[in-house]
């Protein structure tokens, strides 16, 4: 009679191993989903991460102005200003990421240009585009955007 309480006991025990196994598991996985939402929020640029970029955002424009027809490999850089964006391409958020590190003071104007002629294709062409974009940087920009981190 007294293996039958120490069968149910072991069962019992076993559920609740069981239980908090799932349990764990579930706080890993919710604990990563949360870890990537971070991440991916972090590596955003910081014009589409902070709204209130308002000096990024009218250096921007001031390009739109300036520097018409700006082209850097075969992407039509005006025309990303123009219409806000390429529609999820790769290479206008990879643009626009190291433009805005540009800006705040984060990369230098050589990282500036060898990472935009590396990614989107250097040539003679482009240095007349990537001219006009650090000439007409503001002499008293930022180191930050208002309220943003920067990686």
């Amino acid at each position: 009679m007294t293996a039958l309480p120490l069968v149910k006991e072991s069962a019992v025990q076993q559920a609740s191993e069981r239980r908090n196994t799932h349990a764990a598991t579930r706080g890993i996985a919710l604990a990563a989903a949360v870890a990537a939402v971070l991440a991916s929020a972090a590596c955003a640029p910081d014009s589409v991460r902070n709204i209130e970029a308002k000096g990024f955002n009218a250096y921007l424009d001031s390009l739109q102005k300036s520097c018409p027809n700006m082209v850097i490999g075969s992407s039509n850089i005006s025309d990303w200003l123009r219409t806000n964006g390429g529609n999820g391409d790769d290479n206008y958020v990879y643009w626009l990421d190291q433009t805005s590190r540009l800006y705040y003071k984060r990369i230098s104007v050589a990282q500036y240009r060898d990472s935009i002629s590396g990614a989107l294709g250097g040539g003679k062409t482009d240095t007349r585009a990537l001219d006009c974009i650090v000439n007409h940087l503001p002499a008293n920009r930022p180191s930050s955007p208002p309220g943003g981190k920067l990686l």
